[in-house]
């Protein structure tokens, strides 16, 4: 539009602009807002032809004497060119990958920091969800002693048999029923498909804005797939680490899920310990895919699509909607075997309740009562129970179970503490899985015309 020595307050600028026929600055304006402006405005002009036509700037000034001294400029500078001053590297950029990696690394963290919409926001989320969730079982987490009139408030009275008006031992922390049993399982399940949602529904118009720049960084040759996605790793995971042990150290003591009087201190920190695991392994899971999905796809409606599949198929997969012995030996263990929350859920539960020797009681009416008082049922590490693992009370309407065997058999004995280390090895490959994706997609895809 303009080349050349703006002049004394901008006045060849001005002179050149106003010679074109825009609307002439006003005393005191700013002559670069008022560049700015004019060049927005419709000029009429007379055209080769004759007949008055729009003013291009650009033919304009190509037409002028201004571009004519930039060629004889250019020209002049071509033929003195001195090969000693022209700026050459060996490689692609300027400086290595390790330095390249860290400055990409370093302005992803200033990023994420910078953004509390994003991570202020789901780190509240996580203790706002971790408090309400867990508040659900205050009235029950420290239960000794149970009357009657206590038990009958917590749980429906159609699931308690008819022979409880007792106290139980203060020595056993017990569940006072199945449902109260299954209300833990079910807020496990639940805590960590909302922490997922969150997750991954969060991260996606971050990354949206992430790739966008890395195109035109890429387009320009200052930037390359590598660096871009070894910053999303490193910047991303120790907010995720944040975030979940945020959501593990409110949830865990206020549900009481590591209160069992029996336990050790150091079999309730393990325990815990294990949880947030898995509960990382979740957030992660959820956050990377969701970066990947972004990366895949053109648009941020398409891949809250993706998202939306991924949260369905783990929503009825993992374990609990639709049970393990319910998929398995049919078409539908495929789902339940590719299915990331499956090996999450399990991992959280037995983290929760592997060593949970509280007692759980089994009505006679309950689908599980004949499996767990039937002779010669086979437990937890293949411990063979010769009456069965359920012990019947003298009327039989009811039996008494350890919390850990009953979610043994409630999971189709396929929930166990032999899996922890299969499940730590699926997780971690399929994040790595993920990243591999991602760097792909960075690397042959480009959707951004900017």
């Amino acid at each position: 539009m303009f080349y050349g020595e703006t002049g004394v307050c901008s006045s060849n600028l001005i002179s050149y602009f106003e010679g074109l026929g825009v609307t002439p600055m006003n005393t005191g304006e700013n002559p670069a807002t008022w560049m700015l402006n004019v060049l927005g405005e419709h000029i009429s002009a007379k055209g080769q032809s004759g007949e008055d036509e729009v003013l291009s700037f650009a033919t304009a000034w190509n037409q002028s004497s201004n571009c004519a001294d930039l060629a004889n400029h250019l020209a002049e500078i071509n033929e003195t060119r001195e090969e000693e001053m022209e700026i050459k590297f060996d490689s692609t950029f300027p400086v290595g990958w390790f330095k390249r990696d860290s400055l990409m690394g370093n302005r992803l963290v200033k990023i994420y920091w910078r953004s509390p919409a994003y991570n202020l926001a789901r780190m509240a989320l996580s203790v706002l969800i971790a408090l309400l969730l867990g508040s659900m079982f205050i009235p029950i987490r420290n239960h000794l002693v149970f009357s009657e009139a206590e038990i009958t408030r917590l749980v429906p009275c159609s699931t308690l048999p008819l022979s409880l008006p007792r106290l139980f031992s203060a020595a056993v922390l017990t569940f006072s029923s199945l449902s109260s049993q299954l209300s833990v399982l079910a807020t496990i399940f639940i805590s960590f498909i909302i922490i997922g949602v969150l997750s991954i529904v969060s991260v996606l118009p971050v990354m949206l804005n992430v790739r966008d720049m890395f195109y035109r960084h890429k387009a320009a040759g200052m930037l390359n797939y590598w660096s871009l996605g070894r910053a999303l790793g490193t910047a991303e995971h120790r907010f995720i680490l944040i975030a979940s042990f945020l959501f593990c150290i409110m949830f865990i003591p206020v549900s009481g899920l590591a209160q069992n009087p029996d336990l050790s201190l150091r079999s309730r920190v393990l325990s815990a310990f294990s949880y947030w695991g898995f509960f990382t392994f979740n957030s992660a899971i959820y956050s990377y895919i969701g970066q990947l999905f972004m990366c895949l796809v053109g648009g941020q409606g398409t891949a809250m699509i993706l998202a939306s599949v991924f949260i369905g198929i783990n929503n009825f997969f993992s374990g609990f909607i639709v049970r393990p012995q319910q998929m398995i030996g049919n078409f539908w263990v495929i789902t339940y075997i590719i299915t990331p929350g499956h090996y999450v859920y399990e991992g959280l539960v037995t983290s929760a309740f592997w060593n949970d020797y509280r007692t759980v009681i089994v009505t006679n009416a309950s689908q599980y009562y004949v499996e767990l008082t039937s002779p010669g049922y086979v437990g937890q590490n293949n411990t063979l129970y010769e009456n069965g693992v359920c012990e019947v009370m003298d009327d039989g309407s009811y039996c008494e179970v350890t919390a850990n065997e009953f979610v043994y058999a409630f999971f189709g004995q396929q929930y166990g503490r032999r899996n922890i280390p299969r499940n730590v090895i699926v997780l971690a490959c399929i994040l790595v899985g993920v990243r591999i994706f991602t760097f792909l997609a960075l690397r042959n895809l480009t959707y951004s015309g900017k």
